[in-house]
């Protein structure tokens, strides 16, 4: 596995809650990186017809420490929007990035996205939705029409979503999107 080609991916933090699940240890673990108290910032290697989680084998083979595969996962995320075209559309009051589905919601651990090249469409702070992995929308955290449409978004997305991530709005404090209290 090339990890130089991993890219950065949120995925659910899935609570114990008795459901049977199959858990990995050891070698076979994947390499998770808590981001929220529901998040995680998992890695994935394109196989072609499938993506491939970043297992603690594939670090001890090559010798990355998880800060190395961090840094590629977060330099390859961002590649991949450029890539991929990144837009950013206006809808209802919010905004809605598209670039091909799989990777919208990751973008929120993109800085630079955040920090330059959304500034043009808010002003303060930034809530966002991210109800599925191909599912980013934001709007200025100061507007009330703007938070309920991601509400709304949270809302239909999550009778549908395949990939489900989250049901909260977020909150972007100190370059972390973090849960947003009501």
């Amino acid at each position: 596995m090339l990890l130089e080609e991993a890219v950065a991916y949120l995925r659910p933090d899935l609570p114990d809650d008795g459901t049977p699940a199959i858990k990995l240890w050891g070698e076979s673990a994947p390499i998770l990186r808590s981001y929220s108290s529901s998040i995680l910032v998992s890695y994935l290697v394109d196989q072609g017809s499938s993506y491939q989680y970043v297992q603690s084998r594939h670090l001890t083979e090559s010798g990355m420490t998880e800060e190395d595969l961090h840094a590629i996962g977060i330099r390859n995320l961002a590649s991949l929007a450029r890539d991929r075209d990144l837009r950013v559309v206006p809808y209802n009051g919010i905004f809605a990035v598209l670039m091909g589905g799989d990777f919208e919601a990751s973008l929120l651990l993109v800085d630079h996205l955040w920090d330059h090249q959304f500034r043009a469409y808010v002003s303060g702070d930034y809530a966002a939705a991210i109800p599925a992995r191909d599912i980013l929308a934001f709007c200025d955290s100061g507007s009330l029409p703007g938070v309920h449409e991601l509400e709304a978004v949270i809302a239909r997305a999550t009778a549908t979503a395949d990939h489900p991530l989250s049901d909260m709005v977020h909150v972007r404090r100190d370059g972390l999107f973090i849960p947003r209290s009501t």
